[in-house]
C-alpha cells in the first residue's frame, strides 16, 4: 500500500491534492452485468434489507420471493441455464418487511428456506393454516440440490431452528460450507411487550446430524441461550432491530455486526452499532482487538462499540441495519446509516487505533452497504442505481451504474462474493412488483470502463482511517 511520508508536509497543498488523487486512482476494471432472473409478480413481502433470498451452490442459483398471491416461491437456475420453480408456502402472511424468505444451502447440498413468519407462532394466527401452529416457518429439501419437494420441519423439535417468536432470519455459509442462521427471538414471557424480552441469536447447522446448535451463552437473567441480549428497547418497549449480519473473510473468520437501542432511541433511530468476531465457528466470540467475550450473551456493558451515543446522539439516529466486511489484511469494516439525514457512513478497525471516526461514504442513500471480497476490495452499494469500488481501503472510489432501486430492495449472496469476487444480488421495485437477480462480474486492468468517483473526504481519509 502506498503511504505518505513526513517530507510531504512541506509540499504545496495543490501538489498534495494531485499526489493523493493520483495514488487514489484504481486500475480500470471491466464490469459485466448479467440479469439472471426477472419476475413481475412480486408482493411487498419480498423486499426487506435483512433477508438472504439468493444463494449459489455448484454453479446453480437459488432464489426465493413472495408473489402477489402471497405464495412463497423458490426458483433454481441450473448451470446449463435452465430454470424451474416450486411453491414453498401456499400462504404467506401479507405484512411487509417481516415475512419475506431467506435461502441457505448446507454442506451436503440440502436447501433450507425460512420465511413466512413474524413473531411466530403467537402473532397473526390463522385458523386452518398448519404453518402457523409451529415455532418456525422452515422447510428443507428432500434431496440435495433439488427444489421439487421439501419437508416442513417447523414442528420437529429435533430438526427445527431453536428459538421462539422468530423474526428476521438470514443465512450465511462459511468457506467450508457450514451453514449458519441469524434471527431475533423472544427469551422471556409473561411480561408483555416490555424491554429485554427479545434477543439476537445465531445458530450453526450440523449437516451430519441434521440439527441446529444455538450459539452464545446463558450468563444473564434468562435461561434461553443466545448470542446478544440487553435489558432495553426503543420507546420504552421491547423493540430492538438487531438484524445481525454475518460475513466470513478469506481466512474463514466470522465477522458480525448489529444495531441496538439502549432505551433512549425510537423505531428507526437507534443508538449503537456493535461488532464481534469468531475464529472457531461461533464456539467463542471476540472483540476486534482479539480480546475474548468471557461471558455470553454479549451485552452493551461488554460489547465492542463501533459507534455509540457520542456519534449518534443520546436519542440515536441509526438506521435499522449495519453491514460488515474485512480488508485484505483481515481488519473489519462496518457500514451504517444516519437515518436523520439519509447519509451513509463506515468505520475501519486497525491495531493500536481501534475503530476509526465515522467516514462518510461517497453517496447519499441508506441503508449503507459495504461488502468485501476475499481480496479485501470494498464494494459500497447505494439505492440510487450505482455501486462503488475501492481498492485502497476507501481513500477513493470508482463508480458503476447497476440497478439497485431502493433502500429495502437489494439483498446479496455474500458467500458468492467471497468465493468469486463477483457480486450477485436481488433488486425489487415496490411500484412495479418486478424482482430481478443480477450478477456483476469484475475483471481488473482490462478496458478502462467505469467512472472514477473520488471520495470527498480523501484529504482526511487516510488520517481518519489510520492509513498514514
Amino acid at each position: 500500500m502506498r503511504r505518505f511520508y513526513p517530507a510531504l508536509v512541506a509540499v504545496p497543498v495543490a501538489l498534495c491534492i494531485y499526489a493523493m488523487t493520483a495514488w487514489g486512482q484504481q486500475s480500470p476494471e471491466t464490469v459485466t452485468i448479467k440479469k439472471e432472473f426477472e419476475f413481475n409478480d412480486a408482493s411487498k413481502v419480498t423486499g426487506s434489507d435483512w433477508q438472504t433470498p439468493v444463494a449459489t451452490y455448484n454453479d446453480a442459483i437459488y432464489y426465493v420471493y413472495v408473489t402477489r398471491q402471497l405464495k412463497t416461491l423458490i426458483v433454481k437456475k441450473s448451470s446449463d441455464g435452465s430454470t424451474s420453480k416450486n411453491v414453498i408456502f401456499e400462504e404467506t402472511d401479507p405484512a411487509p418487511w417481516y415475512n419475506g424468505a431467506s435461502v441457505g444451502i448446507d454442506r451436503s447440498g440440502y436447501i433450507h428456506v425460512a420465511g413466512n413468519m413474524y413473531h411466530s407462532p403467537f402473532n397473526h394466527p390463522k385458523t386452518g393454516n398448519p404453518y402457523y401452529e409451529y415455532a418456525w416457518q422452515y422447510v428443507v429439501s428432500d434431496k440435495p440440490e433439488d427444489i421439487s419437494s421439501f419437508t416442513f420441519v417447523g414442528g420437529e423439535q429435533a430438526r427445527t431452528i431453536p428459538g421462539n417468536w422468530i423474526t428476521y432470519p438470514s443465512f450465511a455459509r462459511d468457506l467450508n460450507g457450514v451453514l449458519y442462521v441469524a434471527f431475533r427471538h423472544r427469551i422471556k414471557f409473561g411480561t408483555g411487550w416490555s424491554p429485554g424480552i427479545i434477543a439476537a441469536a445465531i445458530a450453526r447447522y450440523d449437516a451430519d446430524a441434521k440439527t441446529w446448535v444455538m450459539l452464545g451463552g446463558t450468563d444473564y437473567a434468562h435461561a434461553a441461550k443466545t448470542f446478544f441480549w440487553n435489558d432495553s428497547g426503543a420507546d420504552g418497549t421491547a423493540y430492538q432491530p438487531y438484524r445481525q449480519r454475518i460475513f466470513f473473510d478469506r481466512n474463514n473468520r466470522m465477522h458480525i455486526t448489529w444495531v441496538v437501542d439502549d432505551g433512549n432511541g425510537s423505531s428507526g433511530y437507534h443508538t449503537h452499532v456493535l461488532y464481534a468476531l469468531s475464529d472457531d465457528g461461533g464456539d467463542t466470540f471476540k472483540r476486534a482487538d482479539g480480546s475474548l467475550y468471557e461471558t455470553l450473551p454479549i451485552t452493551l456493558k461488554n460489547a465492542d462499540v463501533v459507534v455509540g451515543p457520542d456519534w449518534t446522539g443520546s436519542a440515536g439516529n441509526l438506521w435499522y441495519t449495519s453491514y460488515v466486511g474485512a480488508t485484505a489484511d483481515g481488519h473489519p469494516t462496518v457500514s451504517f446509516a444516519d437515518n436523520s439525514n439519509d447519509t451513509s457512513w463506515w468505520s475501519l478497525w486497525r491495531p493500536e487505533i481501534g475503530w476509526s471516526a465515522p467516514l462518510k461514504l461517497p453517496f447519499e442513500s441508506i441503508p449503507a452497504r459495504i461488502l468485501t471480497d476475499a481480496n479485501g476490495t470494498l464494494t459500497a452499494v447505494d439505492g440510487h442505481n450505482k455501486l462503488h469500488r475501492s481498492f485502497n481501503n476507501g481513500v477513493s472510489w470508482r463508480s458503476y451504474y447497476v440497478e439497485t432501486l431502493g433502500i429495502h430492495s437489494t439483498n446479496f449472496d455474500y458467500s458468492y462474493l467471497t468465493e468469486t469476487g463477483d457480486l450477485r444480488f436481488q433488486t425489487y421495485s415496490t411500484t412495479s412488483g418486478k424482482v430481478k437477480v443480477w450478477t456483476v462480474g469484475f475483471a481488473a486492468d482490462r478496458s478502462g470502463a467505469g467512472e472514477l468517483s473520488v471520495a470527498p473526504q480523501k484529504m482526511s481519509a487516510r488520517s481518519t482511517l489510520g492509513l498514514e
